[in-house]
């Protein structure tokens, strides 16, 4: 398994992370990884790989946001070779992530005790929807699945205490954030103490993670929700864009009160009539379009705007923080967001490369491996790459 060229003063650089994940928590996992200088090989199954590559019917967005700055090669796991040419890869590998069902690596004869023979400095990083254990060991889901079973939608819910339908993932990137950040802590544990660790990350329980506040008030007897406040609150403004408020301290609301003409709120109390508050808010803020709120009171009166992707695109705090970089095929994707000593862009970006054809790197990676010309061509014949 030899290393993508990267930057040698990368924070990650050198490290070998083999990613047999499939979908959105592994991809962002290894993202995460390849940003700060890892050499990320997808392992993909032939003839099709990552779903990922398909969704989108112009541009393959998803694949390309997260599958940038990898590289790949095919492999059949169910194949009769399957073992032996991850116990090659293993020994040369820092990191493998995946994301089966608890269970079936260790069915193919290639789970975590069987590879780590091979290296026993490998960092295994598994990613589930509940866990390796526990009832819900086996229980498929998705996104919605686990924020409703975590206690997320519940939270998200209107005023009316309809759960709303989010327009975007949560659980997942959150979950590959986690991911990363343990695989990171193992390898620093390495570094101490020579031996590799398994790290499990999954869904549910990042979602509880995530209600950190509610979850210890319910445990100790003392739940609690926000609730919505006049204060705290979404309005559409009179061109149909929305803004958020978050006028909670006195200076904001005070700077709301006369940005609006309502003097009779100078004085209002949270949890005093917040119905009616919010009706004469919705009123006034339906007088003026979106940009005029965003000056007046702007941001001292707790105003900000509900923006689109697209808005953002050209927003000027995005370029001014170089938040997009090019990929090198005409293509943009999102920096990363970690900035470290000030890079940011390309700079702070290792993983900016387009996200790869499939099993592009199958024959570099089993020659570097020790398999010859014609040991590859007869696993390909074998249908085992």
């Amino acid at each position: 398994m030899t290393d993508a060229s990267t930057d040698a003063t990368a924070p990650l650089a050198g490290v070998r992370v083999l990613d047999l994940t499939r979908m959105f928590p592994g991809a962002y996992c290894t993202s995460l990884l390849a940003d700060l200088g890892a050499d990320v090989l997808k392992v993909e199954a032939p003839g099709f790989g990552d779903g990922l590559r398909f969704m989108g019917e112009d541009f393959p967005a998803s694949h390309v946001a997260v599958n940038r700055g990898k590289r790949s090669m095919t492999l059949n796991l169910k194949s009769p070779r399957a073992g032996e040419i991850l116990r090659r890869l293993v020994r040369d590998a820092d990191v493998l992530v995946e994301s089966a069902k608890p269970g079936q690596m260790e069915k193919l004869g290639f789970g975590f005790a069987d590879l780590r023979q091979e290296n026993p400095g490998l960092v295994w990083c598994a990613l589930t929807g509940f866990g390796p254990d526990g009832p819900n060991v086996d229980v498929p889901g998705h996104d919605l699945t686990y924020l409703g079973y975590s206690g997320l939608l519940a939270q998200l819910a209107g005023a009316d205490g309809t759960p709303i339908v989010p327009g975007l993932a949560v659980t997942l990137p959150v979950t590959g954030l986690m991911a990363a950040f343990g695989i990171v802590a193992a390898l620093q544990g390495r570094v101490r103490t020579g031996v590799g660790s398994r790290v499990d990350a999954n869904m549910a329980d990042t979602g509880n993670w995530m209600l950190s506040e509610q979850m210890v008030g319910a445990a100790n007897g003392q739940a609690q929700a926000w609730g919505t406040v006049a204060a705290r609150n979404n309005y559409r403004c009179a061109d149909g864009g929305w803004i958020t408020c978050t006028a909670s301290e006195p200076r904001s609301w005070a700077a709301l009160v006369a940005a609006t003409g309502l003097a009779e709120l100078a004085d209002h109390t949270m949890g005093d009539d917040e119905p009616g508050t919010i009706a004469k808010l919705e009123a006034a803020f339906a007088t003026q379009p979106q940009a005029h709120w965003l000056v007046t009171p702007g941001m001292a009166g707790g105003i900000g705007p509900v923006f689109t992707p697209t808005d953002l695109v050209d927003d000027p705090q995005t370029i001014a923080r170089d938040g997009l970089v090019p990929l090198g095929d005409g293509s943009r994707a999102l920096a990363s967001p970690l900035r470290i000593d000030g890079a940011k862009g390309l700079a702070a970006t290792h993983g900016a490369s387009p996200p790869p054809d499939l099993g592009a790197d199958t024959d570099a990676v089993l020659a570097a491996a020790g398999y010859s010309a014609a040991e590859i061509a007869a696993l390909r014949d074998e249908q085992a790459i």
